[in-house]
């Protein structure tokens, strides 16, 4: 199939959601379909360009450089973008033929639906995160857009993280809608376990073997709550010790409430690393952090089980859904109980189980099914038409 990928965040972008788009692109393309990704450029990205058989294009900025996502002036030039966005698909379309396209930002819903309508393709629509997700969220312009994409925006085929995200997009469309599992890079976290040393912690971090080694992971922002992190550890006996991966707007803050908890001999600010040794640093930790204030599908949550470290985490998206052994749910004030009164068992080695129950390669199958099924429906029809 010839299939072209509507997104915002995208390689070379580090978040969850950028490395979930990213290896969809790439084991679409390893399973011999053309793939053509249509995203916006950070600064200092390329226009456009082939890699690992995925062919990219960036062809204009979504935001001014430094702002936040959803700062005004983003939210203004981001919708700016994605106008011109659809006005260059539609002439890249002149010369290209494709069997498909798949939505799975904001701002790219309206762009997929528009162009199936126009050119008669099928869309599939993937709904990541989403303000729904909050426990009776306030009506803000966010919400709003997001009701809008629900009623007008989405494909024959829409696919999302939570049982509750499906029933609220089924309210307002006739989509079928299905809740996809599947995050896992399974290649990296299998390499970052085999090349993980456990010398890393006293080496990198300075944690000796008696130590309990704790992991925040995640940008330093208001939503990640990192701040939180530092307060749960200042209330934890002194054998713990917190390292925190991640940049961000709340640096200042995390470190100002290092120095006003007085920890600073506890707590490493590692800033951002390579995801590669992220995961390293997790399948060393005893226990990975979730403070944070919302989350959908928390990619980081699902490479620690994989990894065999236990995670403690606030009963946010799918995590109330998920039954494992080393998730630990629950408020954030009771996280200092929890995790004194949990007896951690670091083990190396993979949990095979967890990491195929939430691989890429299960969330591929899904959005690709979806398109083959639609194509063998189409093909079936028309040949009905042709027999007549």
């Amino acid at each position: 199939m010839d299939l072209v990928v509507l997104t915002e965040d995208f390689y070379p972008q580090t978040s969850g959601g950028a490395h979930t788009k990213w290896r969809f692109c790439q084991l679409a393309a390893e399973r011999g379909h053309d793939v053509t990704v249509f995203t916006t450029r950070e600064h200092g990205s390329a226009k456009s360009e082939v890699v690992d058989n995925v062919e990219i294009h960036r062809p204009f900025h979504a935001k001014p450089e430094g702002k936040p996502v959803y700062s005004p002036i983003s939210v203004v030039t981001r919708i700016a973008s994605s106008v011109l966005l659809f006005g260059y698909v539609c002439w890249w379309l002149r010369n290209h033929k494709i069997d498909g396209l798949h939505s799975n930002s904001h701002l790219t819903h309206w762009i997929g639906k528009a162009l199936a309508s126009l050119y008669d393709l099928p869309l599939v629509s993937f709904i990541g995160y989403t303000p729904s997700v909050v426990p009776n969220p306030e009506i803000t312009p966010k919400l709003l857009l997001e009701r809008v994409n629900f009623k007008f925006f989405m494909g024959e085929t829409a696919f999302c993280r939570t049982p509750r995200t499906k029933e609220i997009i089924e309210s307002y469309t006739d989509a079928e809608v299905t809740v996809l599992h599947g995050i896992l890079n399974s290649e990296k976290i299998a390499s970052a376990n085999s090349e993980m040393d456990i010398d890393q912690r006293r080496v990198d971090l300075g944690v000796d073997a008696d130590e309990t080694l704790l992991v925040y992971v995640g940008r330093l922002a208001p939503l990640k709550n990192p701040v939180g992190a530092i307060e749960v550890l200042s209330e934890l006996p002194s054998e713990y010790t917190l390292a925190m991966i991640g940049d961000g707007d709340e640096r200042e803050n995390v470190e100002r409430a290092v120095r006003n908890h007085d920890v600073e001999d506890r707590v490493r600010v590692c800033g951002a690393l390579p995801h590669e040794q992220t995961l390293q640093t997790i399948a060393a930790a005893d226990g990975l952090l979730v403070p944070s204030h919302v989350e959908t599908y928390p990619t980081v949550v699902f490479e620690a089980l994989s990894l065999n470290t236990a995670v403690f985490i606030t009963p946010l998206g799918i995590i109330p859904t998920i039954d494992h052994p080393r998730l630990h749910v629950g408020p954030l004030d009771e996280f200092p109980q929890t995790i004194s009164g949990t007896t951690i068992e670091s083990s190396s080695g993979l949990d095979t189980e967890t990491l195929e129950r939430f691989s890429m390669e299960r969330y591929t199958d899904g959005l690709l099914g979806a398109f083959e099924n639609g194509n063998r429906s189409v093909k079936q029809s028309e040949t009905k038409t042709d027999d007549i």
